[in-house]
């Protein structure tokens, strides 16, 4: 029998102390699970909004939507994620990606592929409580003096394992990798327990990075979930969904035009569009009504989200649960109006109970 596609969204809050109340809000209104912003120049800290939750639910999962390799060492990462799971009862999972906005705000840029995928495997090692190398878990440190000569210790430990994981009976945290381009989702596949495709709502994308990432697991010797990340905006006026969703499908696309040079199918027009989006994006107004959301046209929106009626919105979502996805993330804008909660009222309401009835 296979197993039902889950739904997942978005935490929208920036305030720590909305966080227990919009979890168990979520988890009333029935979805799956929720992910949370890990950009600490933007948003509160992650591990802290998502243990918060972890107190106040007791079925949904909670996940990074996504931390990255580079402002944490992986045995934090771990530590914070397996803490996660303890509190949670086995509802954590660890969502990565190589790097965007977090590491804007610290003048970086995202982690190169190879090296992403090395980490992942060390932060498996941690996850699973085994030992990782002292050359591996100290190549990792920023700024660091290698070593114990300066350690008032007579010896030292041989190698680096989250010691206090084995007193908690609880699961593994699975990891979940955001990807778009190629080899990004294919060194994922090796690796995570997902892969998540950030490559929007255009089928014929998200089909071809399904595909990929299958294909790699396979070569790899193991079986891979692939979910993805939508935008989903049901009105019955299109024209207010459409300008609703702008910001955020100009950052989603932004995704699949790094280095200036397009990842995936795309049309000549898609490709204009997101070349520009990559030419004029303004980081500092990220997923805001910004020069990046002024280049985007009714008919990109159109074909990098899911926008329209009830009746559209179940039509199209149900062609990316025919691909046979583990999950779906539909995404929520931050901003709170009353066209936004009647779109997310839609959603719950309408839109998921036809999805998991068909």
């Amino acid at each position: 029998m296979t197993k039902r596609t889950e739904f997942w969204t978005n935490f929208t809050s920036r305030d720590p102390r909305e966080a227990a109340t919009e979890a168990a809000r979520l988890e009333a209104d029935g979805w799956d699970g929720a992910v949370m912003v890990d950009s600490q120049a933007m948003y509160p800290e992650v591990w802290t909004y998502l243990a918060t939750c972890a107190q106040a639910t007791s079925r949904i999962t909670l996940a990074t939507g996504v931390t990255n390799p580079i402002t944490r060492h992986p045995s934090v990462t771990a530590a914070a994620a397996a803490s996660l799971q303890v509190i949670s009862n086995g509802r954590a999972v660890l969502g990565i990606g190589r790097g965007d906005s977090a590491l804007a705000y610290v003048g970086a840029s995202p982690m190169p592929i190879a090296r992403f995928e090395h980490y992942l495997e060390v932060l498996q090692t941690y996850l699973r409580g085994e030992m990782v190398s002292m050359e591996d878990a100290g190549s990792m440190l920023v700024d660091a003096r290698i070593g114990f000569r300066d350690l008032a210790i007579e010896s030292g430990p041989a190698g680096s394992s989250l010691k206090w994981l084995a007193d908690y009976d609880v699961p593994k945290v699975p990891i979940e990798s955001f990807s778009t381009g190629p080899k990004a989702i294919a060194s994922s596949a090796r690796v995570a327990e997902t892969v998540v495709l950030g490559l929007a709502a255009d089928i014929n994308r998200v089909a071809w990075g399904v595909d990929l990432a299958r294909t790699a697991a396979a070569d790899a010797g193991k079986e891979v979930g692939v979910g993805c990340v939508v935008i989903a905006m049901p009105q019955e006026d299109i024209r207010i969904a459409r300008e609703i969703v702008k910001p955020t499908v100009a950052t989603m696309a932004r995704f699949s035009v790094m280095n200036n040079k397009v990842i995936g199918p795309a049309t000549d027009a898609q490709a204009q569009i997101m070349l520009k989006i990559a030419e004029v994006y303004d980081m500092n107004r990220h997923g805001e009504q910004a020069p990046q959301a002024r280049v985007v046209t009714d008919e990109f929106v159109d074909q990098f989200a899911i926008v329209g009626s009830v009746d559209t919105c179940v039509d199209r979502l149900s062609e990316f649960m025919d691909l046979g996805l583990a999950r779906m993330t539909l995404v929520m804008p931050y901003t709170r109006t009353p066209e936004v909660a009647h779109s997310y009222k839609l959603l719950v309401n309408e839109v998921l109970p036809r999805l998991r009835a068909s």
